[in-house]
């Protein structure tokens, strides 16, 4: 018994987590926030200056305690701040010193150019594979930067006026940038000289700039956050897209090539600019154009908006291909997507039913659909009704698992559940998630509330699951 305590005390005692290989600690390191990792210094003399030595340092988490970054407050933490980078950085001045695998850092106006640019040069050297910065001052960054042959992740947040003379990314697989740009020939100059790229991500604010050409051979994703403003044109030449999202307005004109090994899309539009003055049908024919690309998909998120923009094009049914290969078809808001939520109940508006089911004419092979959020009660005074004379393929075929999520459970929603479980033949599943925001759901049986009306509706399947949660 007693050697037994004594083996359980010792056994106690081994402090396992520093018996760990340090390449594992610093896996672990990389998961937390940088001011966690320092203060692991406090755990033993071991722990002391481990974290000087992570190759993952992430910076883009800093903040001042003071709103006002006129203050000398501000100044000072943004001070105390360049020290520690400073500290951090100070034994990797040399090749041999600790990898740097991934550096993130957020500056504004009030750091010190300088140093910054120190700090950016010492990660270079040591091969870094991922840098991503946020640059609120403006920087003229080192030109080594662009030609850094390590490099496999790029991001950048800042406004871009030129790029130096060379440029040349020959690791580089995903460039995410967040700029204001101001030459239309800054992106295709970065895209042509990054020939292994696989990733863009783009949230662009254009000044001045009519054009923007998107083109690379092997390029697998294209996320594509627009600007507010809608007078430039688009051309995306990508024949080996995989995934490809489009959000906020529509452009001024669309050349994209068919994708025809695009696996999911997202299309959100937003409502148009406040200047724009175009009408319903160039609306509805650029609406077209972008859809008519995105016949291959097989996962599409599209929005009430976008759909009612599709709905302008006279006919738009006859004029857009069918979506053969699409399987899975999720309905959002644009408000919810953008930020601007609703407060009393749903985002998604009740006219966008009879377009969706139009819609579900040209996808034959649908075999899941979601709605994303609940409906909106500001038009509960509008009589909307659906004609099952003529269905969708869609429903009578394919269609196996549907998806209310957010639902208030009002009387518009009822009767959308009840006619698409009465047309659907084949359908397998029903999942309905009540909105916390509905009074139904502060019901400590709105479970059973709502199967109670699900049963007297007729169903069109005779093995169809019901869900709610």
């Amino acid at each position: 018994m007693m050697m037994s305590r004594s083996h359980g005390k010792r056994e106690r005692e081994i402090d396992r987590i520093s018996e760990l290989p340090e390449p594992l600690i610093h896996h672990i390191f990389s998961f937390l926030p940088i001011k966690s990792v320092v203060s692991t210094s406090v755990l033993s003399t071991k722990w002391r200056y481990i974290w000087t030595s992570i190759p993952s340092i992430d910076l883009r988490v800093w903040k001042s305690t003071s709103t006002n970054p006129c203050t000398s407050i501000y100044q000072e933490e943004v001070n105390r701040f360049m020290g520690f980078v400073d500290r951090l950085l100070s034994n990797r001045h040399d090749v041999h010193s600790p990898s740097i695998q991934k550096f993130c850092l957020y500056f504004d106006t009030y750091f010190d150019i300088s140093r910054v640019k120190g700090w950016i040069s010492t990660v270079l050297q040591h091969k870094v594979e991922e840098l991503a910065f946020m640059d609120h001052k403006g920087i003229e960054f080192p030109a080594c930067l662009f030609t850094c042959e390590s490099l496999t992740v790029l991001e950048i947040y800042k406004s871009f006026h030129e790029l130096p003379e060379s440029v040349n990314f020959p690791k580089l697989k995903i460039l995410r940038l967040n700029v204001s740009l101001y030459d239309e020939h800054l992106i295709q100059k970065l895209l042509s000289n990054s020939p292994i790229l696989e990733e863009l991500s783009l949230d662009v604010r254009f000044c001045n700039i009519q054009y923007l050409s998107i083109c690379g051979s092997n390029l697998k994703r294209v996320f594509f956050n627009g600007p507010l403003c809608w007078d430039f044109n688009i051309h995306i030449d990508a024949p080996n897209l995989q995934s490809f999202r489009y959000s906020r307005v529509l452009a001024n004109d669309f050349v994209l090539h068919n994708f025809s090994t695009l696996l999911a899309a997202e299309i959100v539009l937003s409502n148009t600019a406040p200047t724009d003055s175009r009408g319903r049908d160039e609306l509805g024919c650029l609406a077209r154009k972008l859809f008519g690309s995105l016949s291959y998909v097989k996962h599409l998120t599209i929005s009430d908006y976008s759909l009612k923009l599709l709905s302008y094009q006279n006919h738009f049914l006859t004029n857009l291909p069918s979506f053969y290969y699409l399987t899975h078809l999720e309905v959002t808001s644009a408000s919810l997507y953008f930020g601007y939520n609703c407060r009393d109940e749903g985002n998604l508006p009740r006219w966008i039913v009879g377009i969706l089911l139009d819609f579900l004419h040209i996808s034959p092979n649908l075999k899941s659909l979601v709605f994303a959020e609940g409906f909106s009660h500001s038009e509960s005074n509008i009589n909307y009704s659906w004609s099952a004379d003529f269905l969708p393929q869609c429903l009578l075929l394919h269609l196996k698992s549907i998806e209310f999520r957010g639902f208030f459970w009002n009387e518009f929603e009822k009767d959308l559940v009840r006619f698409l479980m009465k047309n659907s033949k084949v359908l397998e599943r029903v999942r309905i998630t009540v909105s916390g925001r509905s009074v139904l759901s502060t019901s400590s049986n709105y479970r059973k509330k709502v199967v109670n009306d699900i049963l007297l509706f007729p169903v069109g399947s005779g093995k169809c699951n019901i869900h709610i949660s």
